[in-house]
């Protein structure tokens, strides 16, 4: 039981670590990018940014729900 515990805290460790990664990333493309498009919100480039940087498989992951007249959703 202890190792699946300590699995567990190296997966998040690493889930962590990548997600400060792509905040890095995402950070260095606004230094570039931000002083030549001055007309794009910072917060919208922040989003055109990150959403460039995904991988195509990460790019497909996104579910669209839509709420029925019965209270169900779907999608």
């Amino acid at each position: 039981m202890a190792k699946s515990k300590q699995k567990k805290i190296s997966q998040k460790q690493l889930a962590l670590a990548a997600a400060q990664k792509r905040v890095r990333q995402i950070e260095r493309w606004h230094k570039i990018l931000a002083p030549k498009l001055p007309h794009i919100d910072p917060h919208d480039l922040d989003l055109i940014i990150a959403g460039m940087l995904k991988t195509p498989k990460e790019r497909t992951q996104v579910l669209f729900l839509k709420k029925r007249e019965d209270g169900r959703y779907v999608f």
